[in-house]
């Protein structure tokens, strides 16, 4: 069992850059950055974090076919890679809807572009011609001049069918935040299935799990905390599927048009307490670990919490993860 952190890119990369430090020094194995649209870019966040720590894995989180050209983000990635061999990963995803369509952007078949995405990395770095032709890019010959070490391609699932989808093709997968205990259990039984049914020994890959979390003294302004980042990720419609298997009544129509008009603390004021409690870990430091333990026994392998809030709540978080690392 590892335990990765994870950044969002609203902290500045001052800050984060710190965290990895402290975070790695607490005995964290992976330091993922998500990819939110005009925040903190994960690609260049990912170099510097490597630069500032020694063993910890960096991972971008999620890279979309939709504004991440194949070309470009081989070379960034085995870029990467050549400097820090052995500690550069990456994780695929469709993308939020929402960001997608302010930048001109409708997709088809998410599954399809993953995967496509997925097969044309992979090509890019063996140095060979490239050729592929999907709905958000076109590849006529592209190549790369130098292979890097090997780029471990996690995908970032939001649904059953991206899950299982990620069994067939990837090396590993990365579930989204938000996930309840039970849907966790789930989507990991179902990327299984599709890795045995591709032939694939699931044993062999590898699975991790972005979790919204937060820890303080009282357990109180952590709770807060967790349900404005559940009320921007609610904004995206892939997570309908996860909602509803908990059975906890959302509105995510209205969250999404909050989101749209950038208007947070509205998004925030619909998430009901039951769902911080189903779809976060928020608490004190013991209520914290307890709910920890929920997801390893789900399956999880990593958990990728996040180090955040003032300096006694990233303390705070910081023990949490000394108690499940020893560090």
């Amino acid at each position: 069992m590892g335990i990765g952190i994870r950044f969002d890119g609203f902290d500045t990369i001052n800050e984060t850059i710190e965290i990895c430090r402290q975070a790695e020094q607490a005995g964290v194995t992976g330091l993922w950055m998500t990819e939110h649209i005009g925040y903190r870019e994960a690609l260049v966040s990912c170099m510097a974090f490597a630069g500032a720590t020694e063993r910890a894995t960096v991972i971008p989180a999620a890279v979309t076919p939709y504004l991440f050209h194949p070309t470009p983000t081989a070379m960034s990635l085995a870029t990467m890679a050549e400097a820090y061999p052995g500690r550069v990963a990456v994780s695929v995803a469709v993308g939020n809807t929402l960001d997608l369509k302010e930048s001109g952007k409708d997709p088809q078949d998410g599954v399809r572009a993953v995967e496509d995405y997925i097969a044309d990395l992979r090509s890019l770095w063996t140095t060979e011609p490239t050729e592929s032709y999907t709905e958000s890019y076109l590849l006529s010959g592209a190549r790369m001049s130098f292979r890097p070490p090997e780029i471990p391609i996690f995908v970032t699932a939001l649904g059953s069918d991206v899950a299982k989808a990620a069994g067939n093709t990837a090396d590993g997968i990365l579930l989204s935040a938000g996930f309840s205990v039970a849907f966790v259990s789930h989507c990991l039984a179902l990327f299984e299935q599709g890795a045995r049914e591709s032939g694939r020994d699931p044993a062999k890959l590898r699975n991790a799990g972005n979790i919204h979390f937060a820890v303080s003294g009282d357990g109180k302004s952590a709770r807060e905390n967790v349900r404005r980042k559940l009320g921007f990720l609610f904004r995206n419609r892939l997570m309908a599927e996860n909602i509803k298997a908990a059975g906890i009544p959302i509105d995510q129509d209205a969250i999404i048009d909050a989101v749209a008009d950038r208007d947070l603390d509205k998004a925030a004021s619909l998430v009901p307490d039951d769902a911080v409690e189903a779809f976060g870990v928020a608490g004190t430091p013991a209520e914290c670990a307890k709910c920890l333990e929920a997801y390893l026994e789900a399956g999880l392998q990593e958990p990728v919490i996040q180090v955040s809030g003032s300096e006694e709540e990233k303390s705070l978080a910081l023990r949490v993860i000394r108690q499940f690392t020893g560090g």
